[in-house]
């Protein structure tokens, strides 16, 4: 279940043992807007309307007070695998239909996103990390392994295993983010 491994992101964090993922809420609240994600992203996705409307407008203002509360706004309708973590609250906003891959870790101030008049979204792969304030915006695709640095603007294709600084952000190295992105099972790397 994709909650279980993104809850798991933080017990791993931690040093603890998979089976405590569900005492993350507790010790990290920035758990909770991610929590508030998959339940609407459940609730949007149930066929039988008579059912997914009655959720839908419970859900709704639960959505909302998360918002105010820790200013992060991940659309119901954005498709994230497993192992999404944050690792701050604020500012974060993630558009409709974004698609993101596995075990992706951001800080706070991320923006994903359309740019202009384009109603295409980004397409983001496994294992990417996400620096304070950076933004994402446009039809682009980000490969896997991909680090994109503090405040970078990411407006074009990044290919895997590239880190990405500067605005408009530029390739600084192909070192990717296997010493930025954490998560239980990581294959070892000499």
């Amino acid at each position: 279940m994709k909650l279980i491994d993104d809850l798991d992101m933080y017990s791993h964090r931690k040093g603890w043992p998979r089976w405590t993922w569900f005492l993350m809420p507790l010790f990290f609240p920035c758990s909770w807007p991610i929590i508030i994600y998959r339940l609407g992203s459940f609730i949007v996705h149930i066929q039988y309307k008579w059912i997914r409307i009655p959720l839908y407008v419970i859900y709704f203002p639960i959505k909302r007070i998360m918002e105010l509360i820790s200013m992060t706004e991940i659309s119901e309708y954005a498709e994230i695998e497993g192992g999404f973590y944050i690792a701050h609250v604020g500012n974060v906003v993630i558009a409709h239909h974004t698609k993101i891959g596995r075990n992706t870790s951001m800080h706070q101030g991320v923006t994903i996103g359309v740019s202009g008049a384009a109603s295409e979204l980004p397409i983001i792969g496994d294992r990417v990390y996400f620096g304070a304030g950076c933004k994402v915006i446009g039809s682009i695709k980000i490969g896997n392994d991909v680090v994109i640095g503090a405040n970078a603007v990411v407006t074009k294709d990044v290919p895997d295993n590239a880190i990405v600084v500067g605005v408009p952000a530029r390739v600084l190295n192909y070192n990717g983010s296997h010493d930025y992105v954490h998560y239980r099972n990581k294959p070892k790397v000499d």
